[in-house]
């Protein structure tokens, strides 16, 4: 059976990178430019990992972790979005990705009555089985998963930003 981790943010970086205008992750996806400028305010010291959660529903990648991610899901489609701080000038090069949802929650899985926000998240191994890089529908949280698979090939490339959270797979 494979196993399955949630991406999350590494709590224990402190980046210092502040978007002057956050209505970029308003837009729909599909509305959006296929390259835009974002300025920032970002402190000399500040690091610029390769998952960036400048919002709370959608990370920017850097280039090195969306060509290895895009190998998991060809379904999955990235529009360019540069960062730029204009004291001290720097630009780099990040992507805004958009991962087909799938159905893949086990009738296992437990929500908070109040709120339908996940109280223990436990994945159907038959709906996710040949799934390597999603998200997942019927859920509110916008939780990106990845397979043991991919998350080998971040990891062994020293990729950052991020930490792995293991989920129950039935």
């Amino acid at each position: 059976m494979r196993h399955y981790y949630i991406l999350l943010d590494d709590k224990r970086i402190s980046r210092h990178i502040e978007p002057e205008n956050m209505n970029i992750f308003k837009t729909p996806f599909v509305r959006m430019p296929p390259a835009q400028v974002l300025d920032i305010h970002a402190k000399i010291d500040a690091e610029f990992t390769d998952w960036l959660p400048l919002s709370t529903s959608q990370p920017l990648l850097s280039d090195p972790m969306k060509r290895i991610l895009e190998l998991y899901n060809t379904e999955a489609r990235f529009k360019q979005v540069y960062l730029v701080n204009r004291k001290p000038i720097r630009q780099e090069l990040y992507w805004i990705p958009s991962v087909p949802s799938i159905d893949g929650i086990s009738e296992q899985t437990e929500f908070y009555a109040h709120d339908q926000t996940l109280k223990h998240l436990v994945l159907d191994s038959q709906k996710v089985k040949d799934h390597y890089y999603f998200r997942l529908s019927g859920v509110r949280e916008p939780y990106f998963i990845v397979s043991l698979e991919a998350a080998e090939s971040l990891l062994r490339r020293s990729l950052n930003g991020f930490r792995l959270q293991k989920l129950e797979i039935l």
